[in-house]
């Protein structure tokens, strides 16, 4: 396993961690990606096949936070950036969540940067549909009300696993409760997550999708509720050259289901 470093790029200076061999794949975040606490992109079987790059977004991790209000234009020109400091010409792009909202943009600054791209519970914004506003959730102060709240939006079936199998629902909320105070306590991420959240809620790239005739997979949870499927289904609509994939999952399917990744590896290599 390597340990990220630090790594200047034209605009900020990112965490970065780089793994595997073969072709370069660029791996975008969610909202609350920190490779100081999780990064299962590189425990998945992606780096045997494809040498992956990730970093902390601006604001979160050991990444900058500059002065200033973010855009998600500025996170897609982060992650040229980021493409032009580690000299790769042309990668395949993986983007989860928040990820797959900065690939769309990504793909429409610079097509040509991008070989194949794959977006995992993402939404368009705009005419096509937003994802669920999650910055919300920073007004609830209660943590295990706030975790509540974000799991019945992440898995549509956790209020029925509340009824049926309360003790297991309890320790959902217990975890999540756990791993978001673990976050909020990394780095500078108390105030660089609202930031990042306010980029977020500014996100439509929906008159962009006709012109970006990058190959691309899109994954779609049936029990998602933050990027539901049908804002997975008007991407795959409106862009040229967009396959659908329906997962038995919730928002969390990228790594947590297998088909996500074995699609890829199917498909590219």
């Amino acid at each position: 396993m390597t340990a990220p470093y630090r790594l200047k790029t034209a605009g900020l200076t990112v965490n970065l961690r780089q793994e595997g061999a073969g072709k370069p794949l660029l791996f975008l975040g969610g909202s609350n990606f920190d490779l100081s606490i999780k990064a299962a992109v590189f425990a998945s079987a992606l780096p045997t096949r494809f040498t992956v790059a990730a970093a902390d977004p601006r604001g979160l991790g050991a990444s900058d936070a500059p002065v200033g209000i973010w855009s998600m234009a500025d996170y897609a020109q982060d992650a040229l950036d980021l493409l032009d400091a580690l000299g790769w010409e042309t990668a395949d792009i993986l983007g989860e969540s928040f990820g797959a909202m900065t690939a769309l943009h990504l793909a429409a600054l610079a097509p040509d940067r991008i070989g194949r791209m794959a977006l995992a519970v993402g939404a368009a914004g705009g005419a096509g549909g937003a994802s669920y506003p999650i910055e919300t959730f920073l007004d609830i102060p209660d943590p295990h009300v706030r975790a509540r709240a974000a799991l019945e939006v992440i898995d549509s079936r956790f209020a029925d696993r509340m009824r049926l199998t309360p003790d297991l629902a309890q320790q959902q909320i217990t975890d999540r409760v756990t791993a978001g105070a673990a976050f909020m306590a990394s780095h500078n991420n108390t105030q660089g997550y609202p930031r990042l959240l306010r980029a977020r809620a500014g996100h439509d790239a929906w008159a962009k999708l006709p012109g970006i005739s990058v190959p691309t997979l899109v994954f779609s949870g049936r029990y998602d509720r933050q990027a539901t499927p049908d804002r997975s289904e008007n991407i795959v609509r409106a862009m040229p050259n967009a396959t659908l994939y329906m997962v038995e999952g919730d928002h969390s399917l990228c790594f947590n289901n297998p088909e996500p990744v074995a699609t890829i590896l199917s498909a590219w290599t």
